[in-house]
């Protein structure tokens, strides 16, 4: 096992990529926090972990909300005496051009996916520099590598979380932390079901539909990811194996961003 004794920090972990990388690290030897906004999804994550002999803790909360990343850190140092590794998951996604983006909904998307990576790498980071160092990886998306349409304000955040990445990085290297970020393409999950349905609506045309289109015309090996594929490439930053990389940017999309 890779990380026998060590704890892992995990948003949105309740489905999807996020819940696919705990079942990783626990599965490696970690103990795990499950932190997410759906609270059955986080009890069943944990009751899942619990049945399979590992040890993980459930924090329902926001991570746009400083009081709930505040305790669920606390409350994670608490149980297991440090982090080791955090990814930082947990995003939304809004489907509109900026002329259709109201101020509120602005808000919203930078306040999770900007605001709340922020929160919670500046909260996990202070127990690693404690503690002599660790690795934070962040997930942006191929939308903060370019532009998408009918997606100003989603695009815009996973671009910001690409260069606090970069900050992170070059500030606390010296400190032990590590921290580097993906950039997930089209992959199987409830965020890239409900965007294709929202864009297909706009066509008229089912999601499925819409994301077949897509996937054959634009990702050169012609099929969308798995969380697990993803997963795997978090557990790689996070391990020793990773050792050397820093402020990386890592595209995980089956070539979408390679070109046209």
């Amino acid at each position: 096992m890779k990380f026998p004794g060590k704890v892992a920090f995990v948003t949105g972990a309740g489905s999807g990529i996020g819940q696919a990388t705990v079942r990783a690290f626990v599965a490696e030897g970690a103990a795990v926090t499950v932190f997410d906004v759906n609270g059955a999804s986080v009890r069943s994550v944990v009751e899942e972990i619990a049945i399979a002999g590992g040890r993980a803790y459930g924090f329902v909360g926001s991570i746009a909300d400083s009081a709930h990343v505040e305790e669920a850190v606390f409350e994670t140092v608490k149980r297991y005496g440090r982090i080791d590794y955090l990814f930082n998951n947990a995003g939304t996604e809004l489907i509109a051009p900026l002329l259709e983006t109201s101020v509120d909904q602005w808000d919203e998307v930078m306040n999770v996916n900007l605001r709340g990576t922020m929160l919670v790498s500046k909260a996990v980071l202070a127990e690693m520099v404690r503690t002599g160092g660790g690795v934070i990886t962040n997930n942006a998306s191929d939308a903060g590598l370019r532009g998408i349409r009918v997606n100003a304000a989603y695009s815009t955040s996973k671009a910001a979380v690409i260069h606090l990445t970069r900050s992170i990085a070059l500030d606390y290297a010296q400190q032990g932390v590590r921290c580097n970020c993906i950039c997930p393409g089209c992959i199987r999950t409830p965020l890239c079901e409900r965007f294709n349905e929202e864009v297909g609506a706009r066509h008229g045309r089912s999601g499925e539909d819409m994301l077949n289109e897509f996937v054959m015309t634009n990702i050169p090996m012609e099929r969308v990811g798995t969380p697990e594929e993803v997963a795997s490439v978090v557990l790689f930053l996070s391990s020793s194996e990773a050792a050397y990389v820093t402020g990386a940017v890592i595209p995980i999309d089956g070539g979408l961003t390679a070109g046209m």
